[in-house]
């Protein structure tokens, strides 16, 4: 019987195509092993970048916020200050300071409505709504004058709320209750390969917020010798502190790890913030 003569298909390849193939392939995925380890360095430092970036747009998006809410719900007049700080250079601190929020977006503050000892545990107050075990409070004495302290715990329907500090004097009735958020910024540079953002809340520890912040650098704009305005470094007094109308702050980040030459990459970066209420004229 006469076998039938296969198709060049069903002979499948030669010897010669698959050697001639396997080096197309291996040079081919040579090449892309070669692009991949020229283009791997930039991919990396691109990727520095965009953390270092991200970091300081972080930093600065926080401060806005704070910093424009500052007094926010809280007394405007008197001797209570929403903001205060220190200057150290590059390095600095601030603190601000805004009232909370329930959720129908009133603010959490309510009144005495009996006198206060300095050492009493309980504050007989108008609406304890909106107020929990651990919230700072700022009250007011109607001469303007007032202290900051935590409490225990709240009973709205008994409208009470609970404290175990000692105060620095007696609270009248009618004596002004604020529900407070203080933060505390600043940056902590005791490990100089790693300088850190800070935040403290209420008087809480320092705890890392974002990394790679080097500097710090705070600007006060007062209602003084304007239109072009004083600037300071930091408030002299609570009567500078009045006159503060906006605050400049500027930033610097670098990133964690070194380039290919040994540098580090920075980014800077600055924000004028104008807080809602610091302490108005009367």
């Amino acid at each position: 019987m006469r076998s039938t003569p296969m198709s060049r298909t069903e002979h499948g390849f030669s010897l010669i195509e698959l050697l001639v193939t396997i080096t197309l392939v291996s040079l081919v995925l040579g090449a892309a092993g070669g692009l991949v380890a020229v283009t791997r360095p930039s991919i990396e430092q691109e990727n520095v970048r965009i953390e270092t970036t991200q970091s300081m747009r972080a930093t600065l998006d926080t401060l806005a916020r704070d910093l424009r809410l500052g007094g926010a719900c809280l007394p405007t007049n008197g001797t209570f200050v929403a903001l205060s700080g220190s200057d150290a250079g590059v390095n600095d601190r601030i603190i601000t300071r805004h009232g909370l929020v329930r959720s129908d977006l009133t603010c959490v503050r309510t009144a005495l409505r009996t006198d206060l000892l300095a050492n009493g545990t309980d504050l007989a107050v108008d609406s304890a709504d909106g107020f929990a075990a651990g919230m700072w409070i700022y009250i007011r004495h109607p001469n303007g004058t007032g202290e900051f302290f935590s409490i225990t715990g709240a009973q709205a329907a008994a409208r009470t709320l609970q404290k175990s500090t000692t105060l620095s004097k007696d609270y009248p009735i009618s004596s002004g209750v604020y529900a407070v958020d203080e933060r505390t910024y600043a940056t902590d540079t005791s490990d100089p390969t790693a300088p850190t953002f800070t935040v403290a809340t209420n008087g809480g520890p320092a705890l890392p917020f974002a990394t790679g912040v080097e500097k710090l650098n705070i600007q006060y704009q007062l209602a003084r010798n304007c239109p072009s305005c004083d600037v300071v470094d930091l408030p002299a007094n609570d009567a500078e502190w009045a006159l503060v109308t906006e605050i400049n702050v500027d930033v610097t980040v670098r990133s964690r790890v070194a380039d290919a030459r040994g540098q580090l990459f920075r980014r800077t970066g600055r924000i004028k913030a104008k807080p809602r209420n610091l302490l108005p004229p009367g």
